[in-house]
């Protein structure tokens, strides 16, 4: 009897478990949270998309899986539980991008791949910048107004040692950091190293600095950050800017966003780890009643400082445009698209220009803010392919597919981004001969790719050059010179 009665018990609950998740999909029995981050919404399946090409291709019972997965019963929670599992069980992290360090520490993967030298584009992009950052620095200058680069931290920069273990047997290579660092000093411009910062406090300061389920440095350590850069501005403009004091820290184990950004990209069951943070309470000693007005340029730290009202008590006045793209106010709203913007108005206007980037987007830097400076004060032509290479590497994506495409094909990025960007050069040329007949430069690259691409011509090239001893490419750009100034220039 009771053998019949465990039977049908556990008949019952096989039962419940098959039928409970329709029930759940019809009915929403159970209120379930959202998952978490960026999903393509999938519409329902329908059989009213079934015909005899698609059920026979397979492709039909494809998109009506792909359809059907996000929405059964209880999907969410399955979800997070499967997640859970991968975490505890493997320390496999189920979110893009992001991977398990030692004791269970949290990265974006591209932190560290930058802070390796994964991302490095070559010191001549580096030397190009930093001489241009340097004219445009001393012109702001003398028209009364500051300008610098902050290095934010980035999380491998500051716990290198907690990197996971295809990473930690591994030594760091030359990355943009270091050299574009050493370039900015080199041409005495002036710069913020917060990273070298955090570097010195990470084993000194009592609460942490980046959290262990985050990305972005923690509110103690951004907090820390605020009051360095504010003391280094007031040194730098000679005084006005108002100074924050710490006036006290709240060691709740309630962990507050973004603190726990990447945690939440996970979608697991278990709360995120609150260990060790501190939460600061901040007032400001205004120095000045005359605050200066501020210009930043910058990525997502940004807003720690938004969010603790470190710039709206800091400036009379502050805009910060999001990745050189879209505009926020002082008050921390949204306000518009940078395109929209007076561009000479808002860098008129501004007592204070900074750009901020860390170590992640240091190959975007500054999303062509930095070049568009340049050419306000200093118009002149512009190489065309370094042009292309510049707009290759502010696109995060473009430059990402770079970066496998030359590990793919056992090529150095600079190279690599360096045919992207003659390939970029002719397309455009195809497509708007016009713009570039007038511009010298410009024509003669143009000409010089036609050349190397062209076998014959190049071959008669060589010939020519062995002949005249001298370098092949210097004999490329004399033909090139020759068909510009004989066939081109001055023709309708």
């Amino acid at each position: 009897m009771k053998q019949q009665l465990l039977k049908k018990f556990f008949f019952v609950g096989i039962m419940l478990l098959l039928v409970l998740p329709a029930l759940q999909r019809e009915f929403n029995i159970f209120d379930e949270h959202p998952l978490t981050g960026a999903f393509i919404k999938q519409k329902p399946p329908a059989f009213s998309e079934l015909n005899l090409a698609g059920w026979l291709d397979g492709s039909f019972q494809d998109n009506f899986t792909t359809s059907l997965e996000p929405h059964i019963g209880f999907h969410n929670t399955l979800t997070r539980l499967f997640n859970q599992l991968e975490y505890s069980l493997f320390r496999q992290a189920h979110a893009e991008g992001v991977i398990v360090g030692r004791n269970g520490e949290l990265f974006e993967e591209d932190y560290i791949r930058a802070y390796m030298g994964e991302f490095y584009v070559g010191e001549a992009v580096w030397i190009d910048k930093a001489k241009k950052l340097k004219a445009v620095h001393d012109t702001l200058r003398k028209l009364g107004k500051s300008f610098f680069v902050i290095f934010e931290p980035g999380k491998a920069s500051t716990y290198p040692e907690r990197f996971p273990a295809k990473y930690a047997a591994e030594d760091a290579g030359v990355s943009n950091y270091k050299v574009f660092s050493n370039q900015l000093k080199y041409n005495e411009v002036d710069y913020l190293d917060l990273s070298v910062v955090f570097q010195s406090w990470q084993h000194s300061k009592p609460y942490r600095l980046f959290p262990r389920a985050g990305t972005h440095w923690s509110y103690y350590g951004a907090a820390l950050a605020a009051d360095t850069m504010l003391q280094y501005l007031n040194q730098l403009h000679g005084g006005g800017i108002p100074q924050l004091e710490i006036i006290k820290l709240d060691e709740t184990r309630v962990i507050r966003h973004p603190d726990d950004d990447m945690w939440l990209a996970m979608n697991v069951l278990a709360p995120a780890p609150a260990e060790n943070l501190a939460y600061p309470e901040i007032q400001f000693v205004s120095a000045s009643t005359d605050k200066p007005k501020a210009l930043f340029v910058g990525d997502s730290f940004y807003f720690n400082w938004q969010s603790d009202l470190v710039m709206f008590n800091a400036f009379s006045d502050v805009e910060f445009w999001y990745y050189n793209k879209t505009v926020w106010n002082r008050q921390g709203v949204e306000a518009g698209n940078v395109d929209d913007k007076d561009f000479i108005a808002a860098i008129d206007r501004a007592d204070v220009i900074a750009i901020m980037i860390t170590e992640r987007f240091h190959h975007n830097f500054a999303w062509n803010f930095d070049e568009q400076l340049y050419d306000y004060f200093f118009s002149e032509e512009e190489d065309p392919i370094q042009y292309f290479a510049n707009q290759v590497r502010i696109n995060n994506l473009h430059f990402m597919r770079m970066v496998d495409d030359a590990q793919a094909n056992k090529m150095e990025l600079p190279e690599r981004i360096r045919k992207e960007a003659e390939f970029l050069l002719y397309e455009d040329y195809q497509l708007h001969p016009e713009k570039y007949k007038p511009h010298r430069e410009a024509m003669i690259t143009i000409l010089m790719m036609s050349i190397r691409q062209t076998p014959e011509w190049l071959e008669n090239i060589k010939l020519k050059a062995e002949d005249q001893q001298i370098p092949l490419e210097e004999m490329i750009r004399r033909d090139a010179v020759w068909i510009y100034e004989n066939q081109i220039a001055g023709t309708d």
